[in-house]
């Protein structure tokens, strides 16, 4: 979307990273990085699982799930200034409006929304269904950027996912991904045509290979990230998801149909799931499990609550996959079961029997890794070993996911 410096940068950063999209921020579809990224992919049974989704359905913009922008962007030669008095919520839709209205020096508002450090997540199918401008001037977004932009990536570095972008009137969607080639920025991605002014599903589907871009579930440009290829390691990190309508600037230009404001973009839902592929969890094997820490969880030999600290796999940080009847696991180490504690408690290891608490779903994720859930419905988490570990988490992010043996 546009490469511009987040919100809450430094100040230093900010101009840096200004000065750069200023020389640099023109968007050409037709180059990018000079070995293609292009990848062929197989086709293959994926199960989709819901780990984080706004519906709309409420009065207002949710704050648990969203940020609102306030200020000019001082980016790309857009002439918006936002607030949140231009993102409402009505009739099961966000409605993120622009208007010919000064304020703070620009000539329109409009609204921007992040989860910034309230979601974020690394690959999956990142979906919105969406109902667009057709008004000259307009720019609308759904995009990402990592959440490492703000502690020391800076852009590109960080990587940039455009899922959608829409210009003026016009009938193409753009999807783009960015980030640093090693020099330098660089940009891959392609268009297809719709009708923006309707409803549409836009969406990625990211995992540890390739980046593929949908319009309502028809593919359109794959962008290979597989084993870092041209640098692209930034796609391997948790992103985060943005919603905005910008006006004008460096893409739909300095012209603007004042006539045909206030306009709207519509957005009916943001859903991310979750991406898997048939595996079966390994039934009487005794396995490990590592956190995204890169530490191994450990039982605590069931005397205190569990950890995900350890630098090396011992006794403690060994468990048998058990069976538990109806798709559902227990695990067990030195000879007691891990249980949830229903999430009310740190989860420990210390049940002489597997119950309800001591049975989780093993989900199988898009990037090799594996998430618990418990019978409460909700998820494992390392805690990124600061602290007990819980299972009380609504989504799965990279504290929720655990690789295997490794």
């Amino acid at each position: 979307m546009r490469k511009q410096s987040f919100r809450i940068l430094s100040c230093a950063i900010a101009c840096i990273t200004l000065s750069f999209f200023i020389n640099s921020c023109k968007k050409d579809l037709h180059s990018g990085d000079a070995s293609a990224q292009k990848e062929v992919t197989t086709p293959r049974a994926v199960t989709y699982q819901l780990v984080w989704s706004d519906e709309f359905d409420g009065t207002g913009v949710n704050t648990n799930n969203w940020n609102l922008d306030n200020g000019n962007p001082n980016v790309n030669h857009e002439l918006e200034y936002y607030q949140g008095a231009n993102a409402t919520v009505t009739g099961g839709n966000l409605v993120i409006t622009a208007k010919q209205q000064s304020m703070g020096g620009q000539p329109y508002t409009s609204a921007k929304l992040t989860s910034y450090g309230k979601f974020s997540t690394t690959y999956g199918r990142i979906e919105a269904r969406m109902q667009l401008p057709m008004v000259q001037g307009t720019w609308p977004a759904f995009w990402m950027l990592g959440n490492n932009i703000n502690t020391g990536a800076g852009w590109p570095g960080c990587g940039e996912i455009d899922i959608m972008e829409h210009v003026n009137t016009s009938n193409s969607i753009l999807g783009t991904m960015h980030w640093d080639g090693g020099s330098g920025h660089v940009q891959y991605g392609s268009s297809t045509t719709t009708n923006p002014g309707d409803f549409h599903v836009y969406a990625v589907e990211w995992d540890a290979s390739s980046i593929r871009w949908y319009v309502d579930n028809t593919l359109y440009v794959t962008g290979n990230i597989a084993n870092n290829i041209n640098n692209t390691g930034a796609f391997h990190n948790p992103f985060f998801i943005i919603l905005n309508l910008a006006i004008g600037g460096d893409l739909p230009g300095s012209t603007v149909n004042n006539g045909a404001l206030p306009t709207q973009m519509l957005v009916d839902y943001v859903r991310v799931y979750s991406m898997s592929t048939s595996s079966a969890p390994p039934i009487g094997q005794t396995i490990t499990l590592k956190g995204s820490n890169n530490l191994y969880v450990s039982s605590e030999n069931g005397t205190q609550a569990m950890t995900c600290n350890r630098t090396t796999a011992q006794g403690w940080e060994q468990f048998l996959v058990v069976d538990a009847g109806n798709g559902k696991v227990s695990l067990q180490s030195t000879g007691k079961y891990v249980s949830s504690e229903n999430g009310v408690n740190p989860i420990t290891c210390n049940r002489t029997t597997a119950s309800g608490w001591e049975q989780f779903n093993w989900i199988s994720n898009s990037d090799g890794t594996i998430s618990l859930q418990g019978n409460n419905g909700l998820f494992v988490s390392s805690e990124n070993g600061a602290q007990a570990m819980t299972c009380n988490r609504t989504t799965i992010d990279g504290w929720e996911k655990f690789r295997v043996n490794q």
